[in-house]
């Protein structure tokens, strides 16, 4: 009777085809940094239908309003 080992070192190697692993290129903004904060669930609702309402984006926003706070 055949062991678990003695099976494995029956196994043939397959020759089947293998997919060549290429490191994926990321696409970073350049002038952009990732950063999360934790905003008011109401601000947050607010903010969304905001961006709706102009064709917007939050990050538009967002970032407006940070712009002309900073001046």
């Amino acid at each position: 009777m055949e062991n678990a080992f003695e099976k494995l070192k029956n196994i043939q190697k397959s020759n089947s085809p293998k997919q060549k692993v290429v490191q994926v290129k990321e696409s970073k903004r350049e002038n952009e940094k990732s950063y999360m904060l934790w905003l008011n669930k109401d601000l947050l609702k607010d903010l969304k239908k905001r961006a709706i309402e102009e064709d917007s984006n939050m990050k538009e926003i967002i970032e407006k309003a940070l712009k002309e706070y900073l001046k």
